[in-house]
């Protein structure tokens, strides 16, 4: 109960901080990409369940490194480690202890999971910043979905992706809410709520 009066305290105090800052929104939008591709399950922070971070790493596995995992039949083979690791870049607590998901089964070291085929390209660009504090910002971002082989680029302006390709514009299906922090090495997320429109 204290961490979540905690956060709700830090969350107001990002609000109250008003809007405008110096955070490059492009590096923001590719942080925010990556949770959205891999469908990162929405939790109040700062430290999400073992299971949400199990999932989201092994999806931007498969979608950043597919050949890191071995095909044992159907399913598609990752050492714990690497899930571990890949965790390690987008949260700012550690994966405590691996275990099997709804999603991902574990077993021996090892997580294994089958891999849908993907129809759509996903996307994050973010709508306005909330606020910050110190290495904090608070966000509100649209999630977009187009066809796979999107010509456009996630960081111009929606009005310009239908002259970048017009059989295959961009649609806002969801809109989120992240708290962000940063670090030496990129930003983590402690805290996505999205919504669908």
């Amino acid at each position: 109960m204290k961490k979540i009066s905690i956060f709700a305290a830090m969350a107001f105090a990002l609000v109250a901080c008003g809007g405008g800052s110096n955070v490059g929104d492009k590096e923001i939008n590719k942080f925010l990409t990556d949770l959205s591709q891999a469908y990162v399950s929405d939790f109040k922070g700062p430290n999400p369940d073992d299971m949400v971070k199990i999932d989201f790493a092994v999806r931007r596995l498969a979608i950043d490194s597919p050949d890191a995992f071995t095909m044992k039949g159907k399913d598609m083979v990752i050492d714990a480690e690497k899930v571990r690791a890949m965790a390690e870049k987008y949260f700012a607590y550690p994966i405590t202890k691996d275990t099997y998901t709804n999603e991902v089964d574990y077993e021996g070291g090892q997580y294994a999971f089958r891999k849908g085929d993907d129809q759509e390209f996903v996307f994050s660009q973010v709508d306005q910043i909330l606020g910050t504090r110190g290495d904090t910002v608070m966000v509100n971002a649209n999630i977009y979905s187009c066809k796979q082989g999107w010509k456009g680029d996630i960081n111009s302006a929606p009005d310009s992706w239908k002259s970048a390709d017009p059989g295959n514009v961009p649609q806002k299906y969801k809109s989120m809410r992240a708290v962000l922090v940063k670090k030496a090495d990129g930003y983590r997320v402690i805290s996505y709520t999205p919504t669908v429109n």
